[in-house]
This record gives structure tokens, C-alpha cells and sequence, in this order.
């Protein structure tokens, strides 16, 4: 029987992020802040033969985005690659090494989110090997070079029945306006059995692997199911979508806009956000939500980037611009001014639907793989719920906060108010009637 996926790591545990945060606060907290740019490398608790870390150690996996893609610097010069599922150790390093990538999760702290990785063995010094590794390394050599499209062609017999099924949930399953989640958790538990037999089937071990076909086997779940989903979705939200193109169109121009956001700065008006506006627009010739997701990430890392660059480029006024977290969240409302998407709710419950029901079952890899754009759909979210929620209104109140109703925990739980809300409300209004 092939081993099955190693079991992901309690990140609050491992010992090497402790000392980090707590002997090492100082170097932390700065790299924190390169946010996106910023990658921190944690040896899995199973390697570490020590409790204890000298700094030098701490700085080595701690590492900064060159402008060469895949390539980083950690603190203290060295060169380190990041390629697929593994990082590899080059310029400045005394010994060359190549670690697994165990692990991919998304970090928010001291105010910004940046990449951690988990890895098989630390940059430099001891280790203990993993059990296994020299396996795993053997079958991941062996399936390198099938791509995960080729293993659902290799394996007929599993495809035909994944797509029977597909099929089948097609014909019979019958949609309910507010049930969306257990449409998706239908989906999900699909996915997952084809999934199971594929990676039986291929005897696959590598995490990275195993996430890869996780994602494209959804996809083309969802891609399949386009027609018996989505125009679902836009006929129980016609009602609020035109609600929210005309609150949108009810605001002049862009300043009317950046006047009625609650604490919405001056430093607003230098980003130019047109390319965050294009990437959302893209969403109208997606089917999957998968690449909606893409899209929404985009954006989000565009406006990131407009924001560097506006404080680079920008004479410096007489008052220093400082523009915050809150600030992108307040961009991504003027974003949803800007851009001309047509079906704004339908594609954020699709991407709501997909996201769901992959984190519905604690530990899912795809769930993980997602995390990190958590922030990005939320922020979309939090631009929507601004219209939708009469913004004047609440400008008027002037409240400290704009974005009360954003979760903290980044996507929106199904039981509280909000985009998914609004499914609830169609179907209530349709019982009515």
C-alpha cells in the first residue's frame, strides 16, 4: 500500500517559530513587514535535534523576494532558490542542500501576511532525517515527469467514473437558495474520492503533489458544473446585484467615493488602481472559481504594489502619507467603483461556495493552499458590503471603522451576516412570495 501524505504541522508548536517570535522578536518583526516579499523558512519539529537557536540560524531562514522570480536573500546575504516543492540553498552557503517543501500556509502578523514553508531539514546544521525520505524522494523521482493532467489520462477507469458522478450530481441534485454550502460540500466530497484513488493509483507521497492534484481535479469539478451553478447563483442575487450597481452608480465620481469612506486618507488619491480594477474585471470571462480566486488575488497584490510605488515615486509633501492596512481595504472600494464586472455577488458566492468547501474538512491541503488569499476575498467582501450597506450612511455616523463586519478570521462563517447572507435572504424571499 503506498504511505500515505504526511500530516501538517502545528505551526503554533513548532519550536523553531517559538524561539523566533520570542528570543529573535526584533529581526522578526522586521521581516514581517516586507510582507509579501517575505518568506519564512521553518524546519519541521520532526528534523530539529535542538531546542535552542543561535541567531545566525534565525536570520538564514528568513527571507527577502529578489526581483529575479524564485530567487531570495535571507539576512545575512546568502542566496536561496524556491522551485515548485523545494528550496535549495545557493550563493553563500558552505554546503548545498535541497529541502522538501512540506508545507505552505499563509501568516498575518504585525499588521501584514507573508509566505511561511515548511521544510523537511533546516537550511544549515544537524538534522534527523525524516522516516521516509529517501521513499519519498524515490516517488517523486518517478512521477516528476507525469504532470497532474497526465495521471487522470493514465488513469481512465477513475476519470470516467469522476466524471459519471459529475454527471450524475448534475441530474439529480436539486439546488435550494441558502443551501450553497452543502452544494459545496457535495462537490468537495467527490473531488476527494477521486482524488484518494488517483493518489492510490499513482502511489503518490509528495505533499506538493497531492495539493496540485487536489486543485486540478476541483477545477475541473467546477468547470464541469459552470451551467448548473452559476446562473443559480445569479438568479437568487439578481435582486441585490442590481441593488449594488445602482448604489454604485449613485456616486459621481471617485472623490465622492474616497469622501464617503470612515477615515479614508488623503494618501487614497495618489494610488492609481486601474490595474487592481482590470484583474477583477477579468472574473466575467472565468468559469472555475479557482481563477476567480487568481483574479482577486491579483488585484490585491496589485494594489500592494501601487502603494510602493506611489510612496517611491511621490514628491514628498509637507506632512508625511502613511498609508495602513485599513487603506487597502478602502482602495478595494474605490477597485469595485472602477471596474465594469457585471455578475459582482454571483462570482464572489461562487468563489464563497469553492473556498467553503474546501476548508470544510480540517487539515485539507487545498484549503491550505488557499489561505493566503483569504485576506484578498475579504477585502473584496468588505468593498462590496460598503455599497450594499449605504455607505453614505455610515460615512455620516462617522464611525472609527468601516469594516466592523469583516470576520477576523479572513473568509466569512456561513452563520454571520454578510455576502452569503444575502443567498439566505433570496430564499427567504422566495418562500415568502
Amino acid at each position: 500500500m503506498a504511505a500515505t501524505a504526511r500530516i501538517e504541522e502545528d505551526l503554533s508548536q513548532n519550536r523553531f517559530l517559538q524561539v523566533l517570535r520570542a528570543s529573535f522578536e526584533g529581526i522578526y518583526r522586521q521581516a514581517a513587514k516586507g510582507g509579501e516579499k517575505t518568506v519564512v523558512l521553518v524546519p519541521c519539529a520532526d528534523c530539529l535535534e535542538v531546542e535552542h537557536f543561535a541567531q545566525n540560524f534565525a536570520e538564514t531562514h528568513l527571507l527577502h523576494a529578489t526581483c529575479v522570480p524564485g530567487c531570495y536573500m535571507n539576512l545575512l546575504g546568502q542566496g536561496v532558490e524556491i522551485k515548485d516543492s523545494s528550496v535549495s540553498t545557493r550563493l553563500g552557503f558552505s554546503e548545498q542542500r535541497v529541502c522538501e517543501v512540506l508545507q505552505s500556509e499563509s501568516m498575518y502578523d504585525v499588521g501584514n501576511t507573508f509566505r511561511v514553508l515548511v521544510i523537511d531539514k533546516p537550511l544549515i546544521g544537524r538534522h534527523r532525517p525524516l522516516p521516509g525520505a529517501a521513499d519519498r524522494a524515490k516517488a517523486t523521482a518517478e512521477t516528476s515527469e507525469l504532470s497532474v493532467d497526465d495521471m487522470l489520462l493514465q488513469a481512465p477507469m477513475i476519470q470516467g467514473d469522476f466524471f459519471d458522478e459529475v454527471d450524475r450530481f448534475r441530474k439529480t441534485f436539486v439546488q435550494v437558495a441558502g443551501c450553497e454550502g452543502r452544494t459545496a460540500e457535495r462537490i468537495r466530497e467527490i473531488v476527494n474520492g477521486a482524488v484518494q484513488r488517483l493518489s492510490r493509483h499513482h502511489k503518490l507521497t509528495s505533499s506538493s503533489q497531492l495539493r496540485q492534484l487536489e486543485f486540478t481535479v476541483s477545477r475541473q469539478a467546477y468547470t464541469a458544473l459552470h451551467s448548473f451553478v452559476f446562473p443559480h447563483l445569479q438568479q437568487i442575487l439578481s435582486t441585490h446585484e442590481e441593488r449594488l450597481q445602482k448604489a454604485i452608480r449613485s456616486y459621481g465620481s471617485v472623490e465622492d467615493v474616497v469622501e464617503a469612506i470612515p477615515g479614508g486618507g488623503q494618501g487614497l488619491a495618489f494610488v492609481d488602481i486601474s490595474e487592481a480594477a482590470k484583474e477583477l474585471e477579468l472574473m466575467d470571462g472565468k468559469i472555475a472559481p479557482h481563477e476567480k480566486v487568481e483574479c482577486i488575488d491579483k488585484a490585491h497584490g496589485s494594489l500592494q504594489r501601487c502603494i510602493a510605488d506611489c510612496l517611491q515615486e511621490s514628491p514628498k509633501p509637507a506632512a508625511p502619507i502613511e498609508i495602513t492596512g485599513d487603506d487597502v481595504l478602502s482602495l478595494f472600494i474605490l477597485v469595485v467603483y472602477r471596474s465594469q464586472v457585471k455578475s459582482f455577488l454571483a462570482h464572489i458566492a461562487h468563489v464563497e461556495m469553492y473556498l467553503q468547501g474546501s476548508s470544510s474538512r480540517s487539515g485539507g491541503s487545498e484549503a491550505a493552499r488557499f489561505e493566503e488569499t483569504g485576506y484578498a476575498v475579504s477585502a473584496l467582501q468588505a468593498g462590496l458590503q460598503f455599497f450594499l450597506e449605504e455607505g453614505r450612511a455610515a460615512a455620516a455616523s462617522a464611525k472609527p471603522m468601516a469594516f466592523e463586519y469583516l470576520p477576523s478570521g479572513g473568509l466569512a462563517d456561513p452563520g454571520e451576516t454578510g455576502l452569503l447572507g444575502l443567498v439566505r435572504q433570496a430564499r427567504a424571499q422566495a418562500a415568502v412570495r
